[in-house]
């Protein structure tokens, strides 16, 4: 004979149980949101996300020690070729020693990762933001080429 047994269960041991098991599946969620590798990385970082480039070298000027210095970003279509400093006078180079190396870097990743998001090293911060505004406003000009731009 089978014996019938009663479980008297308190509606707030439900509800508590109930609230932990949503917690629990929305963290789980969020846990395996933030290991999973984003595969549309390139298009939201990258030059996808900023539309076409019209094809042709663009160049943006900076002042440093009171002396024009000429980036120069060559794009196609839809990505980077090449990024380049011309015009650089000895006298910047003894002031700013970690221009070139630093846009050597930069240019590598750029050109790499299609992609100005990059964050620097803590000994050429402040070298590599100027570098960053300067390739970004050539940038902008291969965007929309009427402001301006020479190519």
């Amino acid at each position: 004979m089978v014996k019938s047994r009663f479980v008297v269960l308190r509606m707030k041991d439900i509800i508590r149980t109930g609230i932990f098991i949503v917690i629990g599946i929305v963290l789980l969620i969020a846990l395996i949101w933030f290991i999973m590798p984003n595969r549309d990385t390139t298009q939201h970082e990258g030059v996808g996300a900023f539309g076409s480039f019209v094809p042709g070298t663009y160049t943006s000027y900076i002042v440093l020690h009171n002396r024009p210095v000429t980036v120069s970003v060559t794009v196609d279509e839809d990505s980077i070729l090449d990024i380049s400093i011309s015009e650089l006078e000895e006298v910047v180079e003894v002031f700013y020693p970690l221009i070139n190396p630093t846009m050597t870097h930069l240019s590598q990743q750029v050109i790499r990762t299609q992609s100005t998001s990059y964050e620097a090293s803590v000994e050429r911060l402040h070298t590599s933001r100027i570098l960053l505004e300067a390739i970004d406003m050539a940038l902008e000009q291969a965007r929309n080429p009427e402001n301006g731009a020479e190519i």
